[in-house]
């Protein structure tokens, strides 16, 4: 296509006939792609002289086209190499001479291209930035800033291998940056240009210094050069003229972004490096010194001079303020930087900080006009991380906490007090702004939660703190009162009240506000009562929470209006609490519980999808929904007959979140999933049609094979697979072979080619993953041994496996003696129940190999047999002692208040380091057998919670009758296994034999190992 023809079409593209626009937009799609019209567009998109609105629809498609296809795909061609040449030639000259709609455009684009391009094919990009910036240019050096940005932010979070290519960006540049940086910052002017080329470089060096400290850096002229620029420019007051007058459009003038980002610099420098002992040896170490000797004392200066114009009342934007105080948080906490602070710390708490906690102006409008917005902005992470409220929050509690001593937790709290005596004092004649303080007052009250339970004199007088201000809070006439005594009362309530936890007066005093307060006629009131609840419920114990189960309609009625009202995932953090705490008496709300849920659930969703910002919180709100409604199915489980109507429900859920769309809670829909399918009277077929959606997750290709099979394929032969995830196929097989007994023949030849094929690959499994293997083998010879043995000599791996699965049995550790393998209970019975149904077999049947070596299975089965019952018997005495151990410790606490003195503190510590010494040689002694080969891991009976017809089978009783069954049916065979039997394994059969009819006896004919595996 001709230029002028290019032109043209771009013409018809902004017509005001839609059909004109309509067919033009047609022809630029199809020929967007063909040779020379992508660099035809850039040609268009940087005539000065053009049209604007040619201009932009030219530089739109190019992004468009470059973003999308710069690279070629899976059967997409990229960009042709002819086209890429000449882009890469002329997009810097174009980003630094066009207006900003065309820049912005074009960064985007650079960006991609750097990306997949640099340094291999676009060598030269670094030696035409370093040419574009020398110039004396405004305008010349913004664009080569957008451009070194991007290839900035190509490496900043890469490993140090990988970021190899910096060293030679940043060697390159900051020698002239730093010129450029100190130059400009000298500049008198309130240029919104030159606000902006400061915020660049400022970003180019945290791009490029955010991994790791250049070595560029530790050179003194280059160091001071830096850190003199990043300082001028903190205490550089920001231009008056040209600022905002409107409060939301204040923080986003480029000049407080400029400030925003040298105090992300210095924040992040003083984090990392204001401490030289905790720095790493090397680079970090070296700057770290440099940054304590010439940089802590001056940068701490310069955020003290900055929070002095917040208590003179001048403005600084939220988030420098914010910023300022993180800063400060964490000077309190070394005791070089504390030194210097101390002094001014008690005046700074009352004339900044105290200030920051009250209730202000923009407070009061946000309730008034928007309280959805007021109650986002309360609830949100991301707000609460960058508002200069919770900085304030975390200051109190960080000087109170870590320097108590020397006053400042005495005089902040006398402040504290003043506030509230003189606000209960005025009573309702109160003003607005003694309102305010009062919010204050109780906001540094919760924020110290945790410090005045634990110091004395505050934490005897909490109750008395809790009646006096909160609880006359709670009656308030301005509801941003009521709703700060509801937060209070809710961090409190865990307190030793005068009758006790969750108990007394004062506690229902307050639990009683909490629930009127669900209906009072301010939204954020009633939110803030919802939050309450759940800490208050959690104090309850079992024998008082029945007087609140007539309430259970009203609490769940009111979080459901709210639910209804705003997005604060939170309420359903409370839900779930309810549900948790009610149990089945939920059962008659469960259906409305569940749509609430899901309903809840679906607009988090579509939040997701109309927020490009959303930064994860719609997927932790999403979370909190899958695992409330866990929570609601867990407390029914035992009321089978309510899943169907839950699964109308909830199957769009699993239906939907059963594909790659439910990646991020894959884990909570398989929860769900399995709460109906285990505790459901039955499997639906919907149900059913989940699987092979779960499978089409995992699985990354689609074969003819059954998906089953290909599923544990996959999982088994995956070289790359975690053992702890791969254990979970050979256990799946044994579930499909225990279960569908008679059912799966033709399957049992594909599971053991798995097996067989996972036992002899390289590397060796592991002695867990090989336990695991071996029980689907015994699995397999359980569910039909005369298929399984044919299977296995068809294979050439008859004699192989039987001779490993006979290692197995009898190896035992060089130090202990103790078994190596099929630790578990349950290992230990599917073996048995292997090897027996072996030894059943017909001769006719039985491959010469298995005949002969019948024997040492009958000797296999027997010291499983043995092994287990000790284990069953270990089980019962542990069991036992415990409980006398419980008791014995109870007693020791009813003796005891707690506090040592100091002979009792040294025969703790004595009695401490002696148990650290003997786990110290269990470690060595541990180590010492894994060297060997010989690593000895305890048996547990962490069994998997599975039902199996398994269950029902008794090993000591289906061994016994296999024996019985043999002497009847083959005297010779039986003879032959119980005469080899050696002088010591005599009275062990006999012994197994006399148990069998014992547990036979009893009426349940169980014993431990038949609990559910």
């Amino acid at each position: 296509m001709e230029l002028a023809q290019l032109h043209a079409v771009l013409q018809a593209c902004i017509s005001q006939d839609p059909t004109q626009r309509k067919a033009a937009e047609g022809t630029l799609t199809q020929a967007q792609h063909a040779p020379g019209v992508l660099v035809q567009l850039l040609q268009l998109a940087a005539d000065s002289a053009g049209d604007s609105g040619i201009r932009q629809v030219a530089v739109i498609t190019f992004k468009n086209v470059v973003k999308r296809h710069w690279e070629s795909r899976e059967g997409r061609p990229g960009v042709a190499e002819a086209d890429k040449q000449q882009i890469r030639s002329n997009l810097v000259p174009v980003i630094i001479s066009s207006p900003p709609y065309v820049r912005s455009q074009c960064a985007e684009c650079i960006r991609t291209i750097i990306y997949a391009d640099y340094p291999e094919r676009w060598p030269d990009l670094l030696s035409t930035i370093q040419q574009s910036y020398t110039t004396q240019d405004q305008a010349h050096i913004h664009g080569a800033l957008i451009v070194l940005r991007c290839l900035a932010r190509k490496y900043e979070f890469k490993d140090e291998e990988e970021r190899q290519p910096l060293v030679a960006i940043v060697n390159g540049t900051f020698p002239t940056l730093m010129q450029i940086f100190l130059g400009l910052i000298d500049v008198d002017s309130p240029s919104l240009e030159l606000a902006e080329v400061l915020k660049l470089i400022c970003k180019v060096f945290w791009s490029t210094t955010w991994m790791g400290i250049p070595d560029i850096l530790l050179q003194e002229s280059q160091f001071v050069g830096w850190m003199t620029g990043f300082h001028k420019l903190l205490v550089k007051p920001v231009p008056q003229q040209g600022m905002p007058r409107d409060p939301d459009e204040r923080p986003l003038w480029p000049w407080w972004k400029t400030q925003k980002w040298v105090q992300h610099i210095a924040k992040r420098l003083f984090d990392r490096y204001g401490d030289p002992k905790s720095c790493k040896p090397g680079t970090d170490q070296q700057f770290a010194e440099l940054w304590s000797s010439k940089c802590s004392m001056t940068f701490l200066q310069a955020q003290m001079q900055l929070v002095s114009q917040v208590a003179q009342g001048q403005y600084l934007s939220p988030r420098v303020t914010n910023l300022v105080l993180q800063y400060l948080t964490h000077a309190v906490k070394l005791s070089s930087s504390w030194k210097a602070l101390k002094p001014e710390a008690l005046p700074l708490l009352q004339r900044v900080i105290f200030p920051l906690l009250c209730f202000n102006e923009d407070d009061a409008r946000l309730w008034q006009d928007d309280p959805q917005e007021f109650i986002r902005k309360g609830y949100d992470i991301l707000e609460d991380m960058y508002s200069p409220k919770t900085a304030a929050m975390n200051f109190v509690h960080e000087i109170c906490k870590t320097r108590a001593k020397g006053g400042i937790l005495e005089g902040f709290m006398g402040t504290i007090i003043t506030v509230l005596s003189s606000n209960q004092k005025a009573g309702a004649a109160a003003t607005q702004q003694q309102a305010r303080e009062f919010d204050g007052a109780l906001l540094a009250v919760g924020a110290l939660v945790d410090v005045l339970k634990n110091k004395k004199p505050y934490k005897d007088q909490l109750e008395r703190m809790l009646v006096e201000y909160v609880e006359p809070a709670f009656r308030s006439p301005h509801g941003h009162l009521r709703a700060k005594a509801c937060w209070v009362a809710g961090t409190y309530a865990d307190i030793q009240f005068e009758g006790g936890a969750g108990k007394g007066r004062t506690f229902q005093l307050l639990m009683r506000h909490i629930i009127q307060a669900l209906q009072d006629p301010e939204l954020p009131v009633k939110v803030d009562a919802t939050m309450a609840l759940r800490p208050f419920m959690e104090e309850y114990e079992e024998e008082d929470i029945a007087a609140l189960k007539p309430l259970i309609p009203q609490l769940l009625n009111e979080i459901f209006m709210l639910m209804s009202e705003v997005e604060a995932d939170d309420l359903v953090v409370t839900l779930e609490g309810i549900v948790e705490k009610f149990g089945e008496e939920i059962a008659p709300y469960a259906v409305g519980l569940c749509q609430h849920l899901t309903d809840a659930f679906n607009r988090t969703l579509k939040m997701q999808d109309d927020d490009e910002d959303d930064q994860g919180v719609g997927a932790l709100a999403a979370f909190g929904c899958l695992r409330a409604l866990s929570t609601t199915l867990e407390s029914v489980s035992s009321l089978p007959h309510l899943f169907p109507q839950l699964e109308e429900i909830l199957y769009p859920v699993l239906q939907k979140m059963c594909t790659s769309d439910g990646q991020d809670v894959f884990e909570e829909v398989l929860e769900l999933l399995s709460y109906f399918t285990f505790f459901g009277p039955e499997i639906s077929p919907r149900m059913w049609s989940l699987f092979p959606r779960l499978h089409q997750c995992y699985m990354e290709t689609q074969t003819t094979m059954p998906w089953p099979i290909k599923l544990r394929k996959k999982a088994l032969r995956d070289p790359e697979a975690n053992e702890n995830d791969v254990g979970c196929a050979p256990k799946l097989l044994e579930v499909i072979l225990q279960a569908c007994r008679g059912r799966v023949d033709e399957y049992v030849e594909p599971y053991l080619q798995l097996v067989l094929g996972r036992l002899a690959a390289k590397p060796a499994p592991s002695s867990g993953l090989k336990d695991l293997l071996l029980n689907v083998v015994a699995d397999a010879l359980f569910y039909n041994p005369e298929l399984t043995l044919n299977i296995l000599q068809k294979h050439g791996a008859l004699a192989a496996t039987f001779s490993t699965w006979s290692q197995m049995i009898f190896r035992t550790s060089q130090t202990t003696d103790k078994a190596r393998h099929f630790r578990r209970m349950y290992d230990k019975k599917v073996n048995v129940l292997g090897l027996s149904a072996v030894m059943g077999l017909p001769d006719a049947v039985l491959p010469p190999e298995v005949q002969a070596g019948l024997p040492q299975l009958m000797a296999g089965a027997l010291t499983l047999l043995v092994r287990l019952r000790d284990q069953e018997k270990a089980f019962e005495e542990d069991a036992s002692t415990d409980e006398a151990g419980n008791e014995a410790d109870d007693e020791h606490e009813t003796e005891s208040d707690g506090a040592l003195g100091d002979e009792q503190d040294e025969e703790e510590d004595s009695a401490y380091l002696d148990r650290l010494a003997k786990e110290a040689a269990k470690i060595k002694k541990k180590h010492t057998e894994e060297e060997e080969g010989e690593s000895e891991e305890e048996w547990t009976d962490e069994e998997d919670e599975f039902h199996s017809p398994l269950e029902d089978v008794n090993p000591y009783i289906h061994f016994s009758d296999c024996l019985q069954h043999l002497q009847t049916s083959n005297p010779q065979r039986f003879q032959a296994l119980t005469s080899t039997l050696d002088a010591h394994a005599q009275p062990l059969l006999q012994g197994v034999l006399q148990y069998a009819e014992e547990v036979r006896r009893k009426p349940t004919g169980q014993s431990l190992s038949d609990k559910p595996s």
